[in-house]
């Protein structure tokens, strides 16, 4: 496989820093960690490890030695300062640290510190070669809160008071000749000087240093072991163990719902229920959940945002909770007078109501559930009804007074899908946009890029400026710059061989699910394999397959069946008209077909939408499978109304299809009985292209597409993968022959 030229992976944590990558978000943002519970990462970064315990490595004591002291509160509160202390050897007094950071680019350290029995600190960056006139620096009066002295090459700096005498000092400047720096601290004698006779009854008070980029400090973000480098490595909580899905870099959200977990008084209006503060951690592991208790009336018991939230008519809108199974283990989101269900005791989604274009439920570790509905609004207020019940759709019963369902969490934002939950106080609040920028490789003129998501991939090409990472609700795993001259089907090997497809059930059978503009409904025999998608392709890719035996319910009145189809719901096609098809198709190894006259395999067909007193005849084209790699097209016609015999099925192309292999496929057709045309090409060679055929019956509405397999009786097991299926009447699809759709 083709190797990048630069690479970038998220699927691992990560807490050393990287020079081709920067990232910013001016806010806190939430995330599922590798514990399992939910967290709350801060703005900014810190570059460094250990930020407040400066006794151990790889912070370096120089003459120096640090205890932690509980008698003199940090600025947080704790009692996590440090006291720095001198040794009495003649020398320097420091602390200090060694750090690789960008060239060219703006760094800014800071500290807080606190007078002891010494009260002038000098601050310097160290590693004098990476910097136009040495090391910037800087010296500072702990006592006066003043700056003594500032070299010419600090751009910035300053000290703000942090009460009881702790000031955060900050020192930024431009390493413009090199990467490796770090910084000293050093306590000066009354006499400013850092060299000099210390004593063990000097000392001064240091705690939460910080290095990170930008020209101004940021909010103070405390580390331990690992640096804090602003990336949400986030986890999937659906298995036995949390699983690193990759790093969230989201768009900018609010979370309109005031006091989004704080359930009780006037913010929140209950009908037939309260809301006790429950015993049971919240998803965050610190916090606790609340009740929505049931009353004893016999009504809806329900919770709502007090007053009713604003919304904007016609916009897309999004609302989640968390949601815990007690004596109930069905809850309900209520959306201007409909609803949408939820078992949250085993994860599944119950009935819904057709307003709610989209929906999901994400395990939240310990028991929680994060359910989430998707409307679009259709007043300027909207009514978030959000209530416990007996069972799906079972909002209304008689309460015990004591039963219910335990929730935290609740979040309402204008966004088509979940995002990262949001916590909120009096007001709404804002998540700001991740920015993450990747510098493009410096040896390359220009870059084709490939994105990979836990929900599939995308390649970007001919780029040649640094590339910002585009923001998703769902992870980014890695992203890959390439050399541009690499063609389109390398671009798919490469996207298959990094990530196989993972295919998931699609449901059971009357499932329906949409593939680009067209919606399908499916016919399965109901086994997990019988019908599949591909969850880590943004390329619509489904997987079919059929073993002996396996009948839809609804052939059961004609066992000579046996399926498992795709059908374009509603969607006939035009007589008289051109109708294009496009699509890849891979055939997986497997046993020959050596059918007998009346046996059939198809891959595909155009089924004839019956009249009344028409017999159910063979596909108006269809598509069969026949020995090892062979796909024939058959087309059907007659002018008899109502036909009450079926048609000849007439040969009109042939394909050789590799098993294994993606084929790319594109069709012409004109449905008619007297004057039809079909033009097919495979991998942009023409197959066939005859006109003046008959394909179709007279019948009152055109044919409609289905897609999978479809078969008489046999014993070998068939399985076919199919991508990007694409279906036009009023759009050509011609460009697809030459610059087909990637599968990725």
């Amino acid at each position: 496989m083709l190797a990048p030229v630069q690479a970038f992976d998220f699927r691992a944590e990560t807490s050393t820093l990287n020079n081709n990558l920067s990232f910013s978000r001016e806010s806190e943002a939430s995330y599922y960690g590798s514990d399992g519970y939910l967290h709350f990462a801060k703005p900014g970064r810190n570059w460094l490890s250990q930020s407040q315990n400066l006794a151990v490595s790889p912070w370096v004591q120089v003459l120096a030695f640090v205890s932690t002291v509980s008698n003199i509160p940090a600025p947080d509160g704790s009692d996590t300062t440090c006291k720095v202390s001198e040794e009495y050897t003649p020398g320097e007094h420091r602390l200090s640290r060694s750090i690789q950071v960008p060239q060219g680019q703006p760094v800014t350290i800071s500290l807080y510190l606190k007078e002891g029995t010494r009260s002038k600190v000098q601050i310097s960056f160290s590693e004098s070669a990476s910097f136009t006139g040495g090391n910037p620096t800087i010296q500072f009066d702990l006592a006066a809160g003043t700056v003594m002295a500032a070299s010419s090459n600090v751009i910035r700096y300053q000290a703000v008071s942090s009460g009881n005498g702790w000031w955060r000092v900050q020192l930024t400047a431009i390493p413009d000749l090199g990467s490796t720096t770090g910084f000293h601290i050093y306590m000066l004698n009354e006499n400013g000087s850092i060299s000099y006779e210390g004593s063990v009854d000097h000392y001064m008070y240091a705690w939460g240093a910080q290095v990170e980029p930008g020209m101004d400090m940021t909010a103070y973000t405390p580390t331990a072991e690992d640096a804090y480098l602003g990336l949400r490595y986030n986890y999937r909580l659906s298995d036995a163990a949390p699983v690193l899905a990759g790093a969230l870099i989201e768009p900018e959200s609010t979370n309109l719902v005031p006091y989004s977990q704080k359930l009780e008084g006037t913010p929140w209006r209950k009908q037939a229920a309260s809301t006790p503060l429950a015993t049971v951690k919240s998803p965050d592991g610190v916090t606790f959940g609340y009740k929505i208790k049931e009353s004893t009336a016999s009504s809806a018991h329900y919770i709502v945002p007090n007053p009713v939230i604003a919304t904007e008519a016609g916009n897309v809108y999004t609302i989640s909770a968390f949601f815990k199974a007690a004596e109930r283990t069905w809850v309900y989101f209520n959306v201007s007078g409909l609803t949408i269900h939820y078992d949250v005791l085993n994860g599944i989604l119950g009935n819904k109501s057709s307003i709610f274009i989209d929906a999901a439920i994400e395990n939240a570790g310990n028991g929680w559930y994060r359910c989430a509905a998707t409307f679009i609004a259709s007043s300027s207020n909207t009514s978030t009804v959000i209530g416990c019940e007996i069972s799906n759709g079972k909002q209304s019963y008689a309460g015990d007074g004591t039963s219910g369902v335990l929730i935290w969490g609740i979040q309402l934002e204008k966004a088509a899908a979940m995002t990262s939950y949001i916590r909120t106080n009096a007001t709404a609040a804002t998540r700001n946009a991740d920015i993450v920028i990747l510098n493009r490789p410096s040896a390359s003129a220009a870059s084709d890029i490939f994105t990979q998501r836990i929900n599939g991939g995308n390649w970007i090409k001919q780029t040649s400026a640094n590339y910002q990472i585009e923001q998703s609700e769902n992870e980014i795993q890695i992203i890959n710059f390439y050399d541009s001259d690499v063609i389109s089907t390398e671009h798919e090997d490469i996207a298959v061989e990094l990530f196989p497809e993972n295919f998931v059930s699609v449901g059971s059978s009357g499932t329906m699910l949409s593939m680009f503009d067209k919606t399908f409904m499916i016919q399965t025999p109901n086994k997990q394999w019988s019908l599949q998608k591909a969850i880590n392709k943004s390329s619509p890719l489904y997987r079919a397959q059929v073993n002996a035996g396996e009948v839809w319910s609804g052939d059961y009145t004609n066992k000579y069946r046996e399926r498992s189809e795709f059908y374009m719901k509603n969607a006939q096609m035009p007589y008289d008209q051109d109708v294009w098809l496009s699509f890849a198709i891979k055939i997986e190894p497997g046993e020959a077909l050596n059918l007998d006259p009346s046996d059939f395999c198809y891959l595909g067909q155009f089924h004839a939408s019956e009249d009344e007193g028409d017999i159910s005849s063979p596909p108006v084209l269809g598509f069969r499978l026949e020995g090892l790699d062979t796909i024939k097209a058959y087309t059907c016609s007659t002018t008899i109304t109502p036909h009450t015999i079926s048609p000849k099925a007439f040969l009109r192309a042939s394909g050789q299809f590799t098993r294994g292999i993606w084929h790319k496929n594109v069709m012409r057709i004109r449905f008619s009985p007297t004057d039809g045309q079909f033009q097919w090409w495979k991998d942009g060679v023409e197959l066939v292209n005859i006109s003046g055929i008959g394909i179709g019956y007279p019948d009152a509405v055109g044919p409609y597409w289905k897609f999978g397999i479809y078969r008489s009786p046999m014993p070998q097991t068939v399985a076919v993968e199919y991508a990007n299926m694409e279906v036009q009447y009023n759009t050509s699809l011609e460009s697809r022959i030459t610059d087909p759709l990637l599968i990725v």
